[in-house]
């Protein structure tokens, strides 16, 4: 009865089982082996067989003979009769490819060596499928099948930590491609996206890092150049690759390609840093003219923060804004082809016009305790709204509501009076006054359009507060609107 209870344990859990006499150098195994592998196993001379071990896959070839080698030079002093091991590889099957299998075994031992293994193998293949399906789309992204805007980061300052080796990271971008979108319509514009991502593929290095940030923004680092001449050759190659004309239902737009370098360690030791440098050389390739490469110089940011801040601003319509923030704001936004866009422009705006360092908008999903990004615009050398507002910054911003005749607000006109706790939380993220305004569904608080100076102190105008107000009206009564919509659409799940 017990033979075959063992029997059938082995068949449900997908078991073979196996015996290697050390000894007398031979291997046995059950039928499940046969069924597990569809094939025959040597069960003579097995030292050689498995020392050789050519059923196993390359990549895991090493690690099965060390384990092997291990099994036949064993020589310990320890007293237990028994040691067990666990391994995983992949092996060839006779329907000509290999599968995952686990190997678990105890080695017999007597007077410090190992004279019999005895264990069992397990098909885990499909672990390792769903495994690698996963790591896919959290390390790729989807549309170009680059690495994503959180993964390539980490993979950079892997390669970063050798400073013994010259990097270059490359941020590039397509001129005129909102125009691809606006004329020839997105689909057009993603099969643009999709080619740029080709190019790429084929123009760099199988070792070099490839990441699509999001839009037409894509990043590359190039691994250990000898000099930044073969980084600007490269740039120009490409750049030749990219100048195309598309063309689509009698409309025509050009495109080129706009790229900015920073080298590492050179110009910093990490990504963020050396994003924000290539970042800022990117800025002035699109100054002088577009379709070119610029290697950042010392400078170049404060070069970029006063472009933006002496940028012509609409001063007629933004004076007819501020004596109708709400019908401006409602005109902008509705009559707009992509209200992303309009609202993303509305922010840069702002934060020009009102000289703030970061304007941005929250969704809060699950009331004031689970916000998330929907847009923000950064001026300068600070950090995006979605790191700089995490959960303690937004705890104490939440802290400090209050219901006004304008709406509902936190603000401070300077952080450095606050108390000691919020102060530090302040503080550590540079922020020296700010203005937020909450978007409410009732008594529900479900969202917040707010404001950032990084540099100093101020006092919040009238004019702030109503732009603020307009503007949380309008995402409480279309945009948030659109999402509650979509998330009903896809059965309760958040669509964002």
């Amino acid at each position: 009865m017990l033979p075959e209870l063992y029997k059938l344990a082995t068949e449900l859990n997908g078991m073979a089982v196996f015996e290697w006499d050390i000894i007398n150098n031979r291997l046995n195994y059950d039928s499940q082996m046969t069924r597990l592998l569809q094939n025959e196993l040597p069960t003579e001379n097995v030292k050689k067989h498995l020392l050789q071990a050519r059923l196993i896959h390359p990549e895991n070839r090493i690690e099965f003979q060390n384990h092997v080698k291990r099994m036949l030079e064993m020589k310990t002093q320890r007293s237990a009769p028994f040691q067990d091991y666990e391994l995983e590889f992949r092996i060839y099957t006779r329907d000509r490819y290999f599968i995952w299998v686990k190997m678990k075994y105890r080695a017999e031992i007597v007077d410090g060596v190992a004279i019999k293994i005895l264990g069992f193998i397990k098909n885990v293949d499909s672990a390792h499928i769903k495994e690698a399906k996963l790591k896919e789309v959290i390390e790729r992204d989807a549309m170009t099948g680059l690495y994503s805007k959180t993964h390539a980061p980490y993979l950079v300052n892997q390669i970063l930590s050798d400073k013994d080796k010259m990097n270059a990271l490359l941020v590039l971008d397509l001129d005129n491609f909102k125009s691809v979108n606006d004329k020839l319509g997105h689909l057009i514009g993603d099969a643009v996206i999709m080619d740029m991502a080709m190019n790429l593929k084929t123009t760099f290095r199988k070792t070099d890092i490839l990441g699509h940030i999001g839009g037409d923004e894509f990043m590359v680092l190039m691994k250990d150049i000898k000099t930044p001449d073969i980084v600007l050759k490269k740039c120009s190659q490409l750049r030749d690759i990219l100048r195309k004309v598309y063309q689509h239902e009698g409309e025509e737009v050009s495109v080129s390609a706009s790229i900015g370098i920073a080298l590492a360690p050179e110009h910093g030791a990490n990504y963020n840093i050396l994003f924000e440098r290539a970042d800022a050389a990117l800025a002035e390739s699109k100054r002088q003219g577009k379709d070119t490469e610029t290697i950042y110089s010392e400078g170049l940011e404060n070069a970029e923060q006063r472009a933006a801040d002496n940028a012509e601003l609409p001063t007629q319509n933004f004076r007819k804004m501020l004596s109708n923030p709400l019908e401006y704001i409602f005109q902008m936004v509705f009559n707009s082809k992509d209200t992303s866009l309009a609202v993303q422009l509305l922010l840069q705006i702002f934060a020009k016009y009102f000289k703030v360092h970061r304007a941005y908008v929250f969704w809060h999903m699950d009331g004031p305790h689970w916000p998330k990004i929907l847009f923000d615009y950064v001026r300068g050398d600070f950090k995006k709204a979605e790191i700089a507002h995490d959960p303690p910054l937004r705890l104490q911003i939440r802290k400090r509501y209050r219901n006004t005749k304008n709406g509902r607000f936190s603000e401070c006109a300077d952080t450095s009076k606050l108390p000691e706790r919020a102060k530090h939380d302040f503080e550590r993220r540079n922020i020296h006054s700010y203005l937020e305004c909450a978007v409410m569904d009732g008594e529900d608080f479900i969202g917040c359009v707010g404001f950032d100076d990084c540099k100093k102190a101020r006092t919040w105008t009238k004019e702030e507060h109503e732009i603020l107000f307009s503007f949380s009206e309008i995402m409480r009564r279309f945009l948030f609107g659109q999402i509650y919509f979509e998330m009903k659409k896809h059965n309760g799940r958040w669509s964002l």
